[in-house]
């Protein structure tokens, strides 16, 4: 990140930015500000994409009136914007703007990182329920007075922090079913798995961050964020997947769900060596195996590998037995609800509360 006296942001006057909340790490006395959003054109909706919506439609085994509603135009409007790919963007962050030094993509995605000292976080940071935070900003091409912003979480590299899954996690969707995972994701109310929620606005209480790493597209962080919200779940940062229509979507969206999260998982425990991790997911697809791998490779960060119990679908005793390999007693731990979690997260830093 490169800080200039007159940073630039071309951006369109019809064009849009998404600042997603992102976090803070130390780098020994300087503080490292990830930065990402994405720009996109509303434009019109063209042939290939009403072909697209159709075809969404067949799959859902919808009547096409369905389609109307203001649920799926909302989830759905993501997926028709058009993205825009080579624009320069500038941040303004504890009252100094910074230029990223790379462009959006062309998936309309941008990416960067800036360095702040510990002065500019004390002069501009605040405490919210115990989290320091910090609000960024973009800055906006002369004359355009929308304001768009976002929110920094400082995360200390000590203390505790959830890696949690989305989808059959802390939020229903079925993804063992093509019709019933596309109806939620489109077409229906989200609806919270029992007491998840409350279980981790406890595990926050007592100073927890929160990272929600999901194979859900991006196009669908708004309705997340406002889900998440309505809930009263934790804030965190999102770490969702790259996705273009173009992909064909039908299809894409359920190889995107057999894809691992490894990377992002490994990413983010890396990032904090003196950090506790406690990982939740789910038996439906691949968070026990990839949770486990994890642990493997940081049996002193990861303290608990937390696997709701889906029915049909559980993780067996075979399946338990490869998963534990090389893992101590006790970080394993298999639940139908919420209630069998303890509530105390500094619970996973003591005796074995698990498999």
């Amino acid at each position: 990140m490169i800080q200039h006296d007159a940073p630039i942001t071309n951006l369109q006057r019809d064009e849009e930015v998404v600042l997603y909340p992102s976090f803070g790490y130390r780098v020994n006395r300087v503080w490292r500000v990830v930065v990402e959003g994405i720009v996109f054109g509303r434009g019109s909706v063209n042939f290939r994409k009403r072909l697209m919506i159709r075809l969404l439609g067949r799959a859902m085994r919808v009547e096409p009136t369905d389609l109307d509603s203001e649920i799926f135009r909302e989830r759905i409007e993501g997926f028709v914007a058009t993205p825009e790919g080579g624009r320069r963007m500038a941040v303004e962050v504890a009252g100094r703007k910074f230029q990223l030094q790379k462009k959006s993509k062309r998936n309309g995605h941008f990416r960067g990182a800036l360095r702040l000292t510990g002065d500019d976080v004390d002069r501009f940071g605040w405490d919210k329920g115990g989290a320091r935070m910090l609000p960024i900003q973009l800055v906006t091409p002369p004359g355009d007075r929308r304001t768009i912003e976002s929110t920094v979480r400082l995360i200390e590299p000590t203390g505790w922090s959830v890696i949690s899954d989305i989808d059959d996690t802390i939020k229903h969707t079925d993804c063992s079913s093509r019709r019933t995972l596309l109806a939620n994701t489109f077409l229906n109310d989200f609806r919270e798995i029992d007491g998840m929620a409350s279980l981790y606005q406890q595990w926050g209480s007592q100073g927890a961050a929160f990272h929600y790493v999901s194979s859900s597209p991006w196009q669908l962080f708004g309705p997340l964020a406002e889900y998440q919200d309505e809930y009263g779940f934790p804030d965190g940062t999102f770490h969702l997947r790259s996705f273009r229509l173009r992909d064909h979507m039908l299809r894409r969206m359920l190889l995107l769900r057999r894809k691992g999260k490894a990377a992002v998982v490994r990413r983010l425990v890396h990032l904090f060596p003196e950090r506790r991790f406690v990982l939740v997911g789910d038996s439906g697809e691949r968070d026990p195996e990839i949770y486990a791998a994890c642990a493997r490779k940081y049996p002193d960060q990861v303290s608990a590998i937390c696997i709701r119990q889906i029915p049909g679908r559980e993780v067996d005793n075979q399946r338990l037995r490869r998963m534990a390999r090389g893992i101590p007693h006790g970080r394993i731990v298999l639940f139908d609800d919420s209630s069998e979690l303890p509530s105390e997260i500094v619970a996973y830093g003591g005796s074995a509360v698990g498999v």
